[in-house]
C-alpha cells in the first residue's frame, strides 16, 4: 500500500474524533471518505496531510513514516472546499505561487504551470483574475494549484460542495479523468454519496470516527455490510420486525415479509432494507398476492428525468419506489401493488450487522 494508516486515532478532550483507523491505499487508487457531518472524515484527511497530529498511531507514505513530519515535507497536496484563490492575482500567478514559495527556478515554474494549464484545460485563462472565472474554472485553478507541485498524493476536502448540481457532475467526471491520467492516489472527503459512487475505486464509510467498511464502490452499494451503510448509501425502504420459524418477518408496520435464509433464530428482532429501485409497481390486482406484495396507494409522483419517484401510502407509513419512465406510469390516488424479491433485500440483525 502506498499510503498506510496504522491504528490512527485523534482525541479532543473526551471525544475521539478518529478512533483506531487502519487503512491501506494503493498508488493509483481513488478513495473516498464518505460519511455524515461530524463523522471524523475531514480530521482523518488532515492527519494524512499533516495538519493534525494523531493522538496514537502512524501515517506512512511510500513506505516512509511521516507521522512527525510537517505538511510541506510529506509530498502531498490538499484542495479545500473554499477555492482559496488570491483575488488580486491572475490564474498564472495563483498557479505559480506555491512553486515560488519553494524558490524553484523560473524556467521550471513556467514548465510546471504550462503542464497544469494543459491538463486542466485552462489555456487562454492565464491572465484572468478569479472574479472573471466561472465556478468550474475557479475549481480547476484550485485543483491545478494542488497538482502543480507534482505531489505523491492529492487530498480533496469536499471541493465541489459550493458548485451547483450540473457543474458538480461535470467536475466529478473531470476529477476522475485527471486522477486516472496522473496515476497518483486521490483521497476525497465527501458526505455526498453520488460523488463517492461516481468517482471512487473504493469507499471508506466513516461513522463516529471509525471505518464502518472499506470496500469497492459496487460492494458498498450492492451488499452493504451494516444497516448504517444500507441506510446512508442509496435510498431504501426500511422494515423492522420479528422473525418467525417459517422464514418470515412479521414487520412492525403489519406486513409479513419473506426473507432469505439468514442464520437468525426464530423470535429474533431484525431489520431489512429494500432499495427504492428494487420496488416494482403494478396496477392493483394485476399480480397475484404474495408475501412480498404490498397494497399501496400513490400519494405523489416526482419526475427525475428518465426516472419517476413514487411516494406510496402503505397503512400508516410511506414507501418509496423509483421506476424508469419507460414503464407504465401511475398517477396520484391510484391503487398499486408494490413488490420485491427476497434476493433484493438486505437483512440485518438487531445490532445492524449482516448475519454470517
Amino acid at each position: 500500500m502506498y499510503i498506510t494508516l496504522d491504528g490512527v486515532s485523534r482525541q479532543y478532550g473526551d471525544i475521539w474524533a478518529v478512533d483506531r483507523v487502519n487503512m491501506g491505499i494503493g498508488q493509483s487508487e481513488f478513495v473516498s471518505l464518505l460519511g455524515p457531518s461530524g463523522s471524523g472524515k475531514t480530521t482523518l484527511l488532515r492527519i494524512i496531510a499533516g495538519l493534525e497530529k494523531p493522538t496514537t498511531g502512524r501515517v506512512l507514505i511510500d513506505g516512509v513514516d511521516v507521522t512527525d513530519l510537517p505538511p510541506h515535507r510529506r509530498g502531498v497536496a490538499m484542495v479545500f472546499q473554499e477555492f482559496l484563490l488570491f483575488p488580486h492575482r491572475t490564474v498564472y500567478e495563483n498557479l505559480a505561487f506555491p512553486l515560488r514559495m519553494l524558490k524553484l527556478p523560473k524556467a521550471e515554474i513556467e514548465e510546471r504551470v504550462a503542464w497544469v494549464v494543459g491538463i486542466l484545460s485552462l489555456a487562454g485563462l492565464e491572465k484572468r483574475y478569479p472574479n472573471q472565472l466561472s465556478g468550474g474554472q475557479q475549481q480547476r485553478v484550485a485543483l491545478g494549484r494542488g497538482l502543480v507541485g507534482r505531489p505523491k498524493a492529492l487530498l480533496l476536502d469536499e471541493p465541489l460542495a459550493n458548485l451547483d448540481r450540473e457543474l458538480r457532475q461535470e467536475m466529478e467526471v473531470e476529477i476522475r479523468r485527471h486522477q486516472i491520467a496522473l496515476g497518483i492516489p486521490f483521497i476525497y472527503v465527501t458526505h455526498n454519496q453520488e460523488e463517492a459512487l461516481s468517482m471512487s475505486d473504493r469507499i471508506a464509510v466513516v461513522r463516529r470516527g471509525r471505518i464502518e467498511d472499506f470496500a469497492p464502490r459496487t460492494q458498498i452499494y450492492d451488499t452493504p455490510r451494516t444497516a448504517f451503510i444500507a441506510q446512508f448509501v442509496g435510498r431504501s425502504n426500511r422494515f423492522e420486525g420479528t422473525l418467525d420459524g417459517a422464514g418470515m418477518l412479521a414487520s412492525d408496520c403489519g406486513a409479513r415479509l419473506a426473507v432469505p435464509a439468514a442464520g437468525l433464530a426464530a423470535g429474533s428482532r431484525a431489520m431489512l432494507f429494500v432499495k427504492n429501485e428494487k420496488l416494482r409497481l403494478d396496477p392493483a390486482g394485476a399480480t397475484p398476492a404474495g408475501a412480498n406484495s404490498l397494497a399501496c396507494t400513490v400519494k405523489d409522483v416526482i419526475l427525475r428525468g428518465a426516472y419517476a419517484d413514487y411516494i406510496l401510502a402503505f397503512g400508516n407509513r410511506e414507501l418509496n419506489a423509483s421506476r424508469p419512465r419507460s414503464e407504465r406510469a401511475f398517477l396520484a390516488g391510484e391503487a398499486v401493488t408494490a413488490s420485491f424479491d427476497a434476493a433484493d433485500m438486505d437483512l440485518f440483525d438487531a445490532d445492524g450487522e449482516r448475519p454470517s
